[in-house]
């Protein structure tokens, strides 16, 4: 594969994967004026969060086998449109707040096929040592645009309020659409027939019974979930115990935003030179220092962001490589491991979220304790998935 089509194919899966990523975090500066418009509790707010998550995750499971019979760039399409429905639903419908929950739902549930496909068609076009490489662009977007999509969102929502971050969610999405219809070029060679309920189910049941897949999975799913948990529920302290407004919070929010692009650099530059699972080790080192500044910190913007930055350079350092390890045995069931991976992680997401925010988690020193807890699983796993046959094998081949 030539420089060329490699860049541009990374670029253009790139654009893709951000689809879910904005669909997601361009909402949460907005969640506290939704509330106040509805009269409803904060609680009751994240629902808009937790639904999302909840179609875009398990709708992953079955995008994957399905990509991998039809191909990628059918599946995407109808994914994209499912998702554009749905908005149209919150845009005409921003009365109702029920309304507004299911268009949510079909949200999720059609940008879901974006995560799964792109990482799945990356498999499809590199192998051995490009992949992590690629892998980690995907990752680095993946992960990046969840922290910028509130800035943008805080703007949006400051200067011409919540609908229009819905209309401008739809107007991307349409653009996107666009580009895959015109320049994706279909990365399964052959086409087969649709695989039974049967079969997938036991290709999902074979990646969760592998003690290598899970070890690295479940890094993953982790990771991403104290990011999603952290930047939900950082706009309520930010905004309602400091007073500060939607926009200055987006400026604010740079700042970790920054560590996620400092922690992608340093993935893509240390990992050849020191190994994956010494790189991994610094995440738990990470998590335990923000957790203990997070604890400890005054109630300001500068050290509550300060804290935020430590956490997700751990989390950039996380992502880019277990993604690359959960991928790299799983050629002919690329759709399958990515829809298992990518799935797992939002559902996981979601239902870690709505748990932990209805614990009453709602202060700083509160998610410095899940982020202490969230360490030592991690810790755990890195040390676990390494000592498997396969991560070895892999080692022994680099």
């Amino acid at each position: 594969m030539s420089r060329a089509i490699e860049f541009k194919t990374i670029l253009l899966a790139c654009l893709i994967i951000s689809v879910g990523q904005f669909s997601m975090g361009l909402v949460f500066p907005s969640l506290p004026w939704i509330a106040k418009d509805f009269a409803v509790s904060h609680e009751e707010v994240q629902i808009l969060v937790s639904i999302y998550l909840l179609g875009f995750g398990p709708s992953q499971f079955i995008y994957g086998p399905i990509s991998d019979a039809l191909g990628r760039k059918k599946v995407l399409l109808v994914g994209l449109t499912i998702a554009m429905i749905g908005l149209l639903m919150i845009i005409f419908f921003s009365h109702s707040f029920t309304t507004m929950v299911f268009g949510r739902f079909l949200q999720g549930l059609g940008t879901g096929c974006c995560a799964v496909l792109v990482r799945a068609s990356i498999r499809d076009s590199f192998s051995g040592a490009q992949l992590p490489v690629a892998m980690s662009y995907i990752a680095m977007a993946a992960s990046i645009t969840p922290l910028l999509a509130p800035v943008i969102g805080g703007f949006i929502n400051f200067h011409f309020g919540w609908s229009m971050v819905f209309i401008s969610l739809l107007g991307y999405l349409s653009i996107v659409w666009a580009v895959i219809a015109l320049r994706f070029q279909e990365t399964v060679g052959q086409t087969s027939a649709l695989p039974s309920p049967k079969k997938m189910l036991q290709q999902y049941c074979d990646l969760l019974s592998s003690r290598y897949f899970m070890s690295f999975a479940s890094i993953g799913w982790l990771n991403f979930s104290l990011m999603i948990t952290t930047i939900s529920v950082m706009p309520f302290i930010m905004q309602d115990q400091i007073g500060m407004t939607s926009d200055k919070y987006a400026i604010w929010a740079l700042i970790p935003a920054l560590g996620m692009l400092a922690g992608a650099g340093i993935c893509n530059r240390v990992r050849p030179i020191i190994g994956s699972k010494k790189l991994l080790l610094y995440t738990p080192a990470l998590h335990v220092a923000a957790a203990l500044w997070l604890f400890f910190c005054p109630l300001e913007p500068l050290y509550l962001m300060l804290g935020q930055l430590l956490m997700i350079l751990g989390n950039s350092i996380a992502l880019p490589c277990v993604q690359a390890m959960v991928m790299q045995p799983y050629r002919k069931q690329a759709g399958a491991a990515a829809a298992m991976s990518g799935g797992g992680q939002m559902v996981v997401s979601s239902i870690l979220s709505m748990v932990l925010v209805h614990l009453g988690l709602s202060q700083a020193w509160h998610l410095s304790l899940i982020i202490v807890l969230f360490a030592a699983i991690t810790l755990a796993n890195v040390l676990r998935g390494f000592a498997t046959p396969e991560a070895q094998q892999q080692t022994a081949a680099t």
